[in-house]
């Protein structure tokens, strides 16, 4: 049979739409802002969306009190201040992410590159124990992928995040925060972008879901993250963020991958809510150092 010409127009279009149509980013993306669309708290009400099973994204929901109140304002921390708090908690700035008073990277292929500006979470997805159970032991020092020194995720190979983080709140930088590194496939199709986005990778074991279809790694545990990770991941932001100025915006892996080929699902069962309030935590300790050091003056 032979299409008119009219006809082969309209059913290109409908093609090319329905290609625009899986590829659409959970996002409004903004090319002149290199980044996305509305303030830094809309953006990260967007980008934060909870992430189901299979990578599916339910409907954004009000960002919990520390993140509402911070995300795109000032710190107001001073470097040293921080460096102060962390040496008297025996903590290396190594451990995140590098000196708390050095730059962040910058966007690459800019001439006015600007400087990162979001903070992406990942959970690694691994190991997969497949059709077994999770063990029972993951949150203790005897699982062996709690220990860095045997399960060093700088010695794999593919895009790496910036900093892993254990089930024990242990953390290992395995590129600094001031150095760019694209883990998302945002980034792998705009490279011009890697840079402006810090990751971190959460250490979580997956196993299958029945009938799900061979080798897949579709179930987490639950809860996903212990309080000593979400106690780490809040002294990372914190000092990504003090590096920056200001309080960078937050997003999941997911959520940047939304639209993309094989793209991700973490992390799985996150709570935003646990994590915020990790931060009030750790934001009103680091107050109260201060100000005890200027009683002691």
């Amino acid at each position: 049979m032979t299409l008119r010409p009219a006809l082969l127009a309209l059913l290109f279009c409908a093609i090319a739409g329905a290609a625009h149509a899986q590829k659409q980013a959970a996002c409004p993306y903004a090319a002149w802002k290199s980044g996305f669309k509305g303030d830094a708290r809309a953006q990260a009400t967007c980008l934060l969306r909870p992430v189901k099973l299979y990578a599916r994204l339910d409907d954004s929901a009000p960002l919990p009190e520390f993140l509402d109140a911070h995300i795109g304002r000032r710190t107001g921390i001073p470097p040293a201040r921080l460096r102060a708090w962390l040496a008297g908690q025996d903590i290396a700035e190594s451990e995140l992410g590098g000196p708390v008073d050095a730059p962040l990277s910058r966007a690459m292929g800019r001439l006015a590159a600007p400087m990162a500006r979001y903070f992406v979470i990942h959970d690694t997805s691994y190991p997969n124990f497949l059709l077994e159970s999770i063990p029972g032991h993951i949150n203790d020092a005897s699982w062996d992928f709690n220990d860095f020194t045997l399960r060093n995720p700088a010695l794999g190979g593919g895009p790496k995040g910036h900093v892993y983080v254990n089930r024990l709140g242990d953390s290992l930088a395995v590129r600094d925060f001031g150095t760019a590194g694209y883990a998302s496939k945002l980034e792998k199709e705009k490279p011009s972008l890697t840079g402006l986005f810090l990751h971190v990778e959460l250490v979580q074991p997956r196993h299958s879901v029945p009938g799900g279809g061979k080798g897949n790694d579709g179930l987490a545990p639950d809860p996903g993250f212990t309080p000593a990770q979400y106690e780490r991941l809040a002294l990372l932001y914190m000092a990504a963020s003090v590096r920056k100025g200001t309080w960078l915006i937050p997003a999941f892996h997911a959520v940047l991958d939304t639209g993309y080929a094989n793209g991700h699902d973490d992390p799985q069962n996150f709570s935003l809510a646990d994590w915020s309030q990790a931060l009030d935590r750790l934001h009103a300790a680091l107050e109260a150092g201060q100000a005890q050091r200027q009683q002691q003056r």
